[in-house]
């Protein structure tokens, strides 16, 4: 997925218009709303096995993905996630169910990231990829890649590209995944920090919450803790005033 570049006056606007602890998951929760639609995370990488070529060897159906081990997985939709470990062929698998009644599965993990029953929205991070041939979780797989189909209300696997007839479009707080970033150091502790954002992370939940939305912490010393930090500030290492 290509980089967004985003002014700071519009990152301020979309965060307060979005509400900050909502969307990153902190502080006071807030209730999922219903999602509106689907779309394909996964139109940056190349198809190395489409639906027609899965059915044609015997498989229920499935689009492959060629990604490296460890490439964040977004929900194609909001829902709720359940983690299927060793789930036979398709090894660590997460599965989505979304609100209309549809499901969305993700094969050949090399990590799963959320708990079962964890509530997501489109473009939340619900695992990483995998497929390494032999490595725990990849299942049947001889190489890395992830594994994506859909399953209808009733059970029947489908093609999501016949669902998600227009292509889809960007996962809402696309922004976060392409702009933010967790620091960290030794003495200065754990951060969320961003184009005029940053905000010190003070509880487990916090930084859980904020590792599946982007990722592992970048770990430096306190000094690059404090450029990043001032970086977010244009250059100021506290809030500007005005």
């Amino acid at each position: 997925m290509a980089r967004k570049n985003i002014s700071r006056r519009a990152f301020l606007h979309t965060t307060a218009a979005a509400g900050t602890a909502a969307v990153i998951g902190l502080g006071t929760a807030t209730p999922a709303q219903a999602a509106a639609g689907f779309y394909n995370p996964f139109t940056g990488y190349a198809v190395s096995d489409g639906w027609a070529e899965h059915i044609a060897r015997g498989s229920l159906g499935g689009i492959d993905y060629v990604m490296s081990v460890g490439t964040r997985l977004p929900a194609a939709g909001g829902g709720v996630v359940t983690n299927i470990p060793f789930n036979g062929t398709g090894g660590h698998t997460v599965s989505i169910q979304h609100d209309d009644g549809y499901r969305t599965q993700y094969m050949h993990l090399s990590q799963f990231l959320l708990g079962n029953g964890a509530r997501v929205n489109a473009g939340d991070v619900v695992g990483l990829s995998g497929g390494a041939a032999g490595a725990p979780g990849s299942g049947s797989s001889t190489g890395p890649h992830c594994h994506w189909h859909m399953i209808n209300p009733s059970g029947v696997r489908v093609n999501p590209l016949d669902y998600i007839s227009d292509g889809g479009g960007p996962p809402p707080f696309d922004i976060w995944r392409d702009n933010m970033k967790l620091i960290q150091s030794t003495n200065r502790g754990i951060a969320l920090v961003g184009p005029g954002y940053f905000r010190p992370l003070r509880s487990d939940e916090e930084v859980h919450a904020a590792v599946a939305l982007v990722g592992n912490p970048v770990v430096g010393n306190d000094r690059q803790f404090d450029l990043w930090r001032s970086i977010a500030y244009d250059g100021q290492v506290k809030p500007p005033t005005a």
